[in-house]
């Protein structure tokens, strides 16, 4: 049976965790258990700090302070800095750790980016750098950035009335579970992006995607995004980072995220 997706991890937990829906069942894995060419991201510092992390870390109190900096975040108007991919496409030295991964390009961010630039943008590929990249920091202001518009109204009102609280409560939320998992502070490494595999061959991939969501917000909101966008794309993605303890390990292995296109600038939900 396919993975729940996004939306309905997200309404199962009472805290409201989102969570990530699996891209195909039985799937192998395609990054392995750890890689030595771990590389040091230049990035937003992680949210929580050195002394709450490690053998250190407390779940309660890291929280808190992920907490204090998402309450306090100031949402303003200016374009989402997506940064640059580096034209040289790197491939590893036979016998490496991370040969088995195949070649990438690297972001200015610092992060290793797998994916086939002619089937997905250079544009597409850093929003979802972004996206991800403000987890470990906790940076509210860019992962709204990165959420399509109409979905952002909707989940307010729909977490306000379910849960009694607000987006950036959920984001809080995201963010202490994935530092859960990483032992406090960590560093995204390794992005690989592909297509969607077809989960079932009677119904659209996207059609079922949005099944949720539109359950959620009491409306057909799959038709909502496609009238307000130029194009929805299905896709697959893999995340890798560095923990705590400097080990670089899988964060999201063979999951669905789909991406609206609008006015050129790329959107995502959850």
């Amino acid at each position: 049976m396919r993975k729940l997706r996004l939306t309905a991890l997200m309404l199962a937990a009472s805290a409201g965790v989102q969570g990530f829906s699996g891209c195909a069942k039985n799937k192998e894995i395609s990054m392995p258990l750890y890689a030595e060419t771990a590389v040091q991201t230049p990035t937003s510092s992680p949210a929580g700090g050195a002394e709450l992390s490690g053998d250190n870390y407390n779940s309660d109190e890291y929280y808190t302070k992920i907490q204090e900096k998402v309450s306090s975040a100031a949402v303003d108007s200016d374009p989402l800095d997506l940064g640059l991919v580096g034209n040289e496409l790197i491939t590893p030295d036979e016998g490496a750790e991370d040969a088995e991964l195949g070649s990438y390009k690297m972001s200015s961010s610092g992060v290793k980016l797998y994916y086939d630039d002619t089937e997905f943008s250079d544009e597409l590929m850093l929003t979802l750098e972004k996206y991800f990249l403000s987890f470990p920091a906790a940076d509210y202001n860019s992962y709204q950035k990165c959420m399509f518009p109409s979905y952002i109204d909707e989940m307010e009102g729909f977490l306000g009335k379910e849960y009694d609280y607000d987006l950036k409560t959920s984001f809080s939320k995201r963010c202490s579970s994935l530092a859960d998992n990483m032992y406090g502070d960590y560093k995204i490494t390794r992005i690989k992006l592909e297509a969607a595999p077809v989960y079932d061959e009677t119904k659209d991939n996207l059609e079922t995607y949005f099944e949720s969501l539109n359950e959620v917000f009491g409306k057909d909101y799959y038709e909502q995004v496609k009238s307000e966008s130029d194009e929805v794309i299905d896709a697959c993605f893999y995340i890798m980072g560095e923990d705590a303890y400097g080990q670089e390990n899988p964060i999201v292995t063979g999951y669905e995220i789909v991406f609206a296109v609008k006015g050129g600038k790329y959107y995502t939900f959850g």
